[in-house]
């Protein structure tokens, strides 16, 4: 049990780096920027991993255009290919991306989410701005499929599993609340808003799972009220406004606010 606590302790620190020591970081950048060896095998895992990542994008309409691998990093009993996609698609497609990726299984392998980048562009498609979205994955591969390793795997895995959730979970309730689409011309044409006062111009999620949400609001209230909110969907554990600042968009005057919020 020891053992097993040890060495998903390891992981932690060597796939998410928020949750390891000073030392343990500094060997993991020296580590990354070591070219390992990719054989046959290494090849296969990743190969599997990508084509699966375009048929996904393929699936859902997305414009997938962009994919980064980084350099093969090397553990004792497992191996990580982290590597960053970019597409072009709409907020209904968000949440079937995460959940097909999530669900990525292929014999001793798992995707991890790492970190999510996502702008508003000025085109349009079906009445909803098209984001660009930028984000970084780790593909991780055990390497020791020997029946007494079979319980550390399980638990390397279910941490792997755990995060990914929180993930998802957070950008889900976040868009319960919120929408990549202007609410401008409601108000303009005097229409009824509802719900969806709140709408967002910048998301960024970074690996220690703290989320830097930039977006405009008509009024200061419905911006508090938006942090209350968050904390009330349960997917939360800290939620902080930095900034509130009257501003003008399309000539009808908004308030631009930041918000910090970490995921539970």
């Amino acid at each position: 049990m020891i053992k097993r606590f040890l060495l998903v302790c390891l992981f932690a620190g060597m796939v998410f780096p928020g949750f390891a020591g000073a030392e343990d970081s500094q060997k993991n950048k020296t580590d990354a920027n070591t070219q390992a060896y990719t054989g046959r095998a290494e090849y296969n895992n990743l190969q599997m991993c990508l084509d699966y990542v375009a048929d996904t994008m393929t699936d859902l309409g997305l414009k997938y255009n962009e994919v980064r691998v980084s350099p093969m990093v090397m553990a004792e009993q497992w191996y990580e290919f982290p590597f960053e996609l970019g597409w072009l698609g709409t907020q209904d497609t968000l949440i079937p991306i995460y959940e097909k990726m999530l669900a990525y299984s292929f014999a001793d392998t798992r995707l991890a989410h790492n970190s999510l980048v996502i702008s508003v562009s000025a085109e349009m498609r079906d009445g909803q701005p098209v984001l660009a979205v930028s984000s970084q994955e780790k593909l991780i591969c055990y390497r020791n499929t020997e029946n007494e390793q079979k319980g550390n795997t399980t638990e390397m895995w279910k941490f792997v599993s755990k995060r990914n959730q929180q993930i998802t979970r957070a950008i889900r309730s976040l868009l319960k609340l919120a929408t990549f689409t202007p609410q401008v011309s409601k108000k303009i044409n005097g229409s009824e808003i509802g719900k969806e006062k709140i709408w967002l111009a910048n998301l960024r999620l970074d690996y220690d799972n703290r989320l830097q949400i930039t977006g405009y609001g008509f009024d200061p209230k419905q911006i508090t009220q938006l942090g209350n909110e968050l904390f009330k969907s349960g997917s939360f554990v800290e939620v902080f406004i930095l900034s509130m600042t009257k501003n003008v968009y399309e000539k009808v005057p908004v308030w631009r606010f930041d918000i910090v919020a970490k995921a539970n």
